[in-house]
């Protein structure tokens, strides 16, 4: 691949980005490219530099941030033809875990110069596309409620200080999930592409990105030591515990919130709205590089 790269970067993204986005343009010179650096101003400006790119008919689209930065340039790529390379540089790179893209800046440049790519899924939450999950409830309420500051002193650390929080103060709603073929009731909801959630946690370890359907988790109680065991059993990625969880798979589902209350969503970490919402899967939607062969 001899033509100029253009590579989407987010300035602000947490993490080391601005010293590993040095790495990686190095890295990428050392190995002869040209590279591009189209660098986001404001919320929403990945997803337009994307589909400007998609338009542009480039072959393949690198980006340097972690998930939040990537999710943007998904929205802007999908059902394209071009291709996504991911360099690994945010806070949290859980796509790269799944795709099997090295933590290592320069073995990941390598990759995106010279994997092929391969088609994944995407999920749709409302118009909202994501390759990871969608979350209802409580892990939307923790994000919502993670102050940036806590975010970059302590990076990981923030979401299970804030989650505990989250948990002594949030008055949890009940939850109905539909899908053509079953309905189920409960407090926190995961709807996954991935078997990777917040890095290498696993709640659906079943869950694969080419298998057109979707993976859907339902926490049927919300006491302190329900949730403390499911978050465990998702740390050693076991099966879930169907006296604790609804587990299921679907290809379209429903979650609303019978009591009325306000319950927010978020996708690969990102709030995105409220309920009542719809989820379903795109199937191939859209081309990655992968370093690893992904399983069905």
């Amino acid at each position: 691949m001899n033509q100029t790269l253009p590579l989407i970067f987010n300035p602000i993204a947490g993490g080391s980005g601005q010293r590993k986005l040095r790495q990686a343009l190095q890295a990428l010179e050392n190995e002869g490219a040209s590279v591009e650096v189209l660098s986001t101003s404001r919320a929403g400006s990945a997803t337009s530099l994307a589909r400007q790119a998609a338009a542009k008919g480039v072959r393949r689209l690198l980006v340097a941030g972690g998930d939040g930065t990537i999710n943007e340039v998904i929205n802007g790529l999908a059902g394209s033809e071009t291709e996504l390379a991911i360099i690994p540089t945010g806070t949290a790179n859980v796509l790269a875990l799944e795709l099997g893209v090295p933590s290592e800046i320069a073995a990941a440049c390598r990759l995106a110069r010279e994997s092929a790519s391969t088609r994944i899924d995407l999920g749709r939450a409302g118009r909202r596309y994501f390759t990871l999950m969608a979350g209802v409830g409580f892990d939307a309420l923790v994000i919502n409620n993670v102050n940036p500051a806590l975010k970059r002193s302590i990076h990981r650390a923030a979401f299970p200080v804030m989650g505990l929080l989250t948990f002594l103060q949030a008055d949890l709603p009940l939850l109905t999930v539909r899908c053509r073929e079953y309905e189920s009731e409960g407090y926190f909801v995961i709807v996954a592409n991935s078997r990777y959630y917040g890095g290498k946690f696993g709640p659906t370890p079943e869950a694969s990105m080419i298998d057109g359907r979707l993976d859907v988790c339902v926490l049927k109680g919300k006491s302190l030591q329900e949730m403390l065991n499911f978050w465990l059993a998702a740390l050693r990625k076991n099966q879930v515990d169907t006296a604790r969880a609804d587990y299921f798979q679907a290809d379209e589902v429903e979650i609303i919130c019978p009591a009325g209350q306000p319950v927010p969503v978020q996708t690969d970490g990102e709030i995105i709205g409220e309920l009542p919402l719809k989820v379903t899967v795109v199937p191939s939607a859209l081309r990655v590089c992968a370093g690893r062969e992904l399983n069905n």
